[in-house]
Parts: structure tokens; C-alpha cells; sequence
């Protein structure tokens, strides 16, 4: 059996969904590795020198290799240092001079909707995807609906695809800081949250509208994380009712969704959908885009609107805001569905598939 190697890329990155999904993995792997280490020799985490502060992983060991930084780091660098080893690569691209991957992609956006994407950007990750979808030995995604869109965009073949989906509970791991609700006078129940984001398929336009159309509505809405000011401004201004806080800790945000009248989430497409479910954890009522990814995820636990259709995500908002017997519904819909969602289930589950093609490398 070969020993193990896991790129540790995504530790020099800000986090995001894809790394949120690569920390919160490694977390309780290297928990499953230390409650059973006759199961596995050293497995190490190799990272480049610009990685940030190690986690506190207590088997994981982390070696930070090379010389180059970013995708140059893992396309030159990282198959040197891991050469000989099966390789897992939990976000980003695996190194295509590695014989032996296993790589996590978590959707096909860049095939499905190569307008959100940079020319250099969405080139490369669809020449690279295709070439691991022939090359490596096993490709983890994170739903059914991705599982499908991989096939059709990849030709991956469906008995090299594995789905082992997401958690949610590193929430409860979270203290809130509700420093954020004090610092802009927020009280509970009182305001609809959204995250934004620069891509266009988070729909953040949609919101826009949606906020617009209640901007006569005793209705605040809070904005958190980057917001693009093109979006704004193609919208006519920002309603006066809007409060945009930037970017936020784990610690504000998990204040922000504990106190949120309701969350937002109208994206056009995902792979998976975290936000929402975190959302739930935190006892916020959901509002959800009716599309496959968030379908599959959010179940009957949220409220689902139509992305493309302003009207629908305000009214959906309205309907929400002042239906106490509905939100009551959802938050205890949610109480149970967010109990299927485990970090340590989806480690089990890609620590077997690791064993498995190690065993076969």
C-alpha cells in the first residue's frame, strides 16, 4: 500500500467554500487517524512556505516543501515532494506530473457557466479537470447534482466518481461575537442577511433587486463579505435600508445568522450549497434558489424562490419576515435535517476511499 500525501495548497489561501470544505476535512481526519493509527502509517500534509499558521492537527504532520508559491507551487513543486505517494488534493488542481491523485471538484461552474469566470481562469481549470477526470485514480465530489454535471462535462466514468457531500456542524465549534450586531445597532429578527460575493453566480444582483422592490418595507438588510460595486451601481443605488458590513470572522458571522430575521441565498449555481446549511445550525430561517445543488442539500428545510426572479426572492423574503407558524416550520425542519451533515462521517467516508485506492496505486 502506498503512504499518503494531501496537498496543503488551500493553508497559504484565504477561506472560502472550497477551503472551508479542505480545513474542516483535515480536522477530523487527522481526529479519525489518532483514534486509529494502526490504520494508516505517517500521512503527511505538504504546503508551500507561504502557508499560514499549522492547525492543530495532532497526527496530520505538515512539511512545507518548495520554493514557488500558488498553482506553479503544485504543478512543479508538489510532485516532486510527493512523489511516490498517493496523492489527495481536497481543493484546487492536483499536479498533473503526479501518477497517483485523488482529487476533490467539488462542481463543473466552470464548464456550466464559463461567463463567471476569468478567459485564463476558466481555461485552465476546464483543461485541467478534463485531464484528471481521464487521469486520476479517484474524483470525490460533494453532491449527486455535481456527480452528474462531472460526467457530462469530464466523461468521467460514474465508477471513478465518489460523492461524500459536506458538514455543518463546525458551527457549533464557533462562539458568536456580537460585537458586529452592537457596532450596527441590529437587534433579533430584525434584518434579512445575504453574503456577497464578486461572482456572478451568487446571484448578489438578484438580492440587490429583491431589496429594492421591499425598500418601502420596515425591512433592514445586512451584507456581509466583499461586495462588487458594479452591481450597485447597474441597480440604481443602494436601498437606504441596507447596512453592508464587509468582510467578517467565523465569529460575527455565526452572530449575524444567529440574529438574522432570515438568510438569502438566490445563487444561479453550486456544486453543494454550505451557507445554508450553516444558516440552519445557527437558527436562521432559509431562503433558498430552486435549483438542483440547493435542492438536494436544503431538502424541506427552506423556503425556495426563483433565482432569476426578483419578485419571487422579495416575496419570498416578505412571506418569511412576517409568518411567524412558517418560520417556526422551517427552524424545526432544519433542527433535524442539518443533523445528516457531519465532518466526521465525510472523513470516514474519504479516508475509506483513500485506503482503498492506495491499496491499488
Amino acid at each position: 500500500m502506498k503512504s499518503i500525501a494531501i496537498n496543503g495548497r488551500f493553508l497559504s489561501q484565504a477561506v472560502t467554500g472550497v477551503q472551508r470544505y479542505a480545513r474542516e476535512l483535515l480536522l477530523e481526519l487527522d481526529q479519525l487517524l489518532v483514534s486509529s493509527p494502526a490504520s494508516a502509517g505517517p500521512v503527511e500534509v505538504l504546503a508551500p512556505l507561504n502557508a499560514g499558521d499549522d492547525p492543530p492537527y495532532k497526527s496530520l504532520r505538515i512539511r512545507k516543501v518548495g520554493r514557488l508559491t500558488g498553482q506553479l507551487w503544485e504543478q512543479a513543486d508538489l510532485p516532486r515532494f510527493s512523489r511516490g505517494k498517493l496523492l489527495f488534493t481536497p481543493c484546487g488542481g492536483a499536479p498533473i506530473l503526479h501518477a497517483c491523485n485523488v482529487v476533490t471538484i467539488p462542481d463543473a461552474a466552470v464548464f456550466a457557466t464559463p461567463l463567471a469566470y476569468s478567459r485564463t481562469y476558466g481555461t485552465w481549470y476546464r483543461t485541467l479537470n478534463k485531464y484528471l477526470g481521464r487521469s486520476a485514480r479517484r474524483i470525490i465530489t460533494v453532491s449527486e447534482f455535481s456527480r452528474s454535471e462531472l460526467i457530462k462535462y469530464c466523461g468521467i466514468s460514474p465508477q471513478r466518481l465518489s460523492v461524500t457531500q459536506e458538514g455543518c456542524d463546525h458551527m457549533d465549534r464557533i462562539d458568536p461575537d456580537r460585537s458586529v450586531l452592537d457596532q450596527y445597532g441590529l437587534t433579533h429578527s430584525s434584518y434579512v442577511l445575504a453574503v456577497s460575493s464578486a461572482n456572478p453566480n451568487k446571484n448578489f444582483h438578484g438580492v440587490v433587486e429583491a431589496m429594492r422592490v421591499l425598500r418601502d418595507y420596515p425591512i433592514r438588510f445586512v451584507i456581509a463579505g466583499n461586495t462588487n460595486a458594479s452591481v450597485f451601481g447597474a441597480s440604481g443605488g443602494m436601498p437606504a435600508s441596507v447596512i453592508r458590513v464587509g468582510h467578517v470572522s467565523d465569529a460575527q458571522l455565526r452572530a449575524l445568522y444567529e440574529s438574522a430575521g432570515c438568510f438569502v441565498f438566490p445563487s444561479f449555481y453550486e456544486g453543494f450549497g454550505l451557507p445554508p446549511l450553516e444558516a440552519m445550525v445557527c437558527g436562521s430561517p432559509v431562503i433558498a434558489a430552486n435549483i438542483g445543488a440547493l435542492r438536494e442539500t436544503c431538502a424541506d428545510a427552506v423556503l425556495y424562490c426563483d433565482p432569476g426572479n426578483p419578485a419571487s426572492i422579495s416575496a419570498s423574503i416578505f412571506e418569511i419576515m412576517n409568518n411567524g407558524d412558517l418560520r417556526s416550520h422551517l427552524l424545526e425542519r432544519a433542527h433535524v435535517h442539518t443533523q445528516k451533515f457531519r465532518w466526521k462521517d465525510v472523513a470516514a467516508e474519504t479516508w475509506a476511499i483513500l485506503q482503498e485506492v492506495a491499496a491499488d496505486c
